[in-house]
């Protein structure tokens, strides 16, 4: 790099840095001495070199961020600018194929019309009905379906089947099924220990496999992170198109109202009786909900009129201090590494489809977080969270809500945050969304998603 490139991108490593330390510290420290005398972690450095791609095209390697005598010279050095021969379009994918079953029915018209009505089907929750919980349960299931053996199967095999509808069923073969799942769910291990069904429905880490046989796709692997799973899929889907190991790849994320993740989530005591109320000021905690969701991918095609939407771009991140408290840090990172991937700038942004589990330290970790990274903006920014009627899909989540993402572009309509109002004082001057609203000249929106153990992901979409 010429000198006056390596002095630009010097005062911008220290611009960055000043965002994280006192920037009085960070003028008085020369350009070769270590970044560890301020402190400086390797989170904070990954941090930076995400921004430094997002905002100015310099990718920086892992090794020069992650060593430990990293200065803000061997930062620049190490700075080069992004090859990107095919512009923007180089890292999409296309979106061919949808199908969901969740709260609000069967189907992807269904979901729509379910989340401009704020209508959604609701039980008892089966294992803890006097204290008053609920589970959202897709509509016209009883209590006995929901906790049946292979619900999950089931829900993963609908989903997929709507979304794979218009495939030529000589291609299926082809396609590469990428689940996304925290638990089986129901019974199914006592029944398997008691050796009745089949023994692989205990397991989740089968439940890829096992769909693909039913469907007669090809490859199938199961990805499990809390309830980022869905969208961690995407991500998943994403590399092996990109790097040509898949044609197509079919995402579904899922779950079940478990007995398991029930009682686990009561102990952290992260569970509200009165369901998800995102941004709301008495916010107490999360409601769960079964769900599939499906998004089928390929690489994009001269002429394919079949596109209903483009995956632009991901980022995730790993990063916490506490099981089930998140960190805006982590938050942030996975955001910038999402507009990274896809080369767009905060400004380019339409929408926020947030995280928005409603419990009082996530909402406030993920609007830090996007206060950081969309700056004054965030104020004016429409943000919304379908969790205020879905409540929580969990592993489903990141598809289900990506999908909502994508028919608000497509229909050009915001949906409202549901149970959202009165919101708390904090964000009242924000747009938080609590009507459906008229999205115009809407292009492209941000989904995000977290899970327990510090789980961040931030998925951008596009209109075709």
């Amino acid at each position: 790099m010429a000198e006056p490139g390596r002095r630009q991108v010097v005062h911008r490593v220290r611009e960055l840095l000043a965002r994280y330390r006192d920037p009085a510290q960070v003028d008085g420290l020369g350009d070769d001495e270590p970044l560890a005398v301020l402190g400086v972690d390797s989170v904070t450095l990954i941090t930076v070199a995400a921004e430094l791609h997002q905002r100015w095209d310099l990718t920086i390697g892992d090794d020069a961020v992650l060593d430990p005598a990293a200065s803000v010279a061997s930062l620049a050095a190490a700075a080069v600018a992004a090859d990107r021969p095919d512009g923007r379009a180089g890292g999409r994918l296309d979106v061919v194929g949808m199908g969901v079953v969740a709260p609000t029915g069967h189907g992807v018209p269904a979901l729509w019309d379910g989340l401009l009505a704020e209508r959604a089907h609701r039980l008892p929750m089966p294992y803890d009905a006097a204290r008053g919980h609920r589970a959202g349960a897709v509509a016209g299931a009883s209590a006995a379906e929901v906790v049946a053996p292979d619900r999950l199967l089931d829900l993963v095999c609908l989903a997929a089947g709507e979304a794979l509808d218009g495939l030529d069923p000589g291609r299926r073969a082809g396609v590469t099924l990428v689940v996304g799942t925290t638990d089986t769910g129901g019974n199914a291990l006592g029944h398997a220990l008691a050796g009745a069904g089949d023994d692989r429905a205990a397991l989740a880490g089968w439940v890829a496999e096992r769909a693909a046989e039913k469907l007669g796709l090809g490859a199938a692997v199961t990805v499990g992170s809390a309830s980022a799973s869905g969208a961690v899929a995407l991500g998943y889907a994403r590399d092996l198109l990109l790097a040509g190991d898949a044609e197509e790849a079919l995402v579904v994320g899922a779950d079940t109202v478990s007995k398991s993740a029930f009682h686990g989530l009561a102990a952290l005591r992260t569970l509200g009786v009165d369901g998800c109320q995102p941004f709301h000021e008495a916010r107490r905690g999360i409601a769960l909900s079964e769900a599939a969701a499906a998004c089928l991918l390929r690489r994009p095609s001269p002429g394919d009129d079949a596109v209903l939407g483009r995956l632009a771009g991901y980022g995730a991140s790993s990063f916490t201090t506490h099981m089930a408290a998140p960190e805006s840090a982590g938050i942030e990172l996975a955001l910038r590494r999402a507009l990274a991937a896809a080369s767009l700038a905060p400004g380019d942004v339409s929408f926020v489809n947030a995280h928005g589990p409603g419990t009082k330290l996530g909402d406030v970790a993920e609007m830090r977080a996007l206060a950081d990274v969309f700056g004054d903006r965030v104020r004016t920014l429409p943000i919304n969270s379908v969790k205020g009627l879905l409540w929580h899909c969990q592993g489903a989540a990141g598809v289900i809500e990506s999908l909502a993402c994508l028919l608000s572009l497509r229909h050009g309509t915001l949906t409202p945050t549901t149970a959202a109002e009165p919101v708390d004082p904090q964000w009242r001057e924000h747009d938080i969304v609590t009507k459906p609203r008229e999205l115009v000249d809407a292009r492209s929106a941000v989904s995000v998603s977290c899970g327990l153990g510090g789980v961040n992901t931030a998925v951008v979409w596009e209109r075709a």
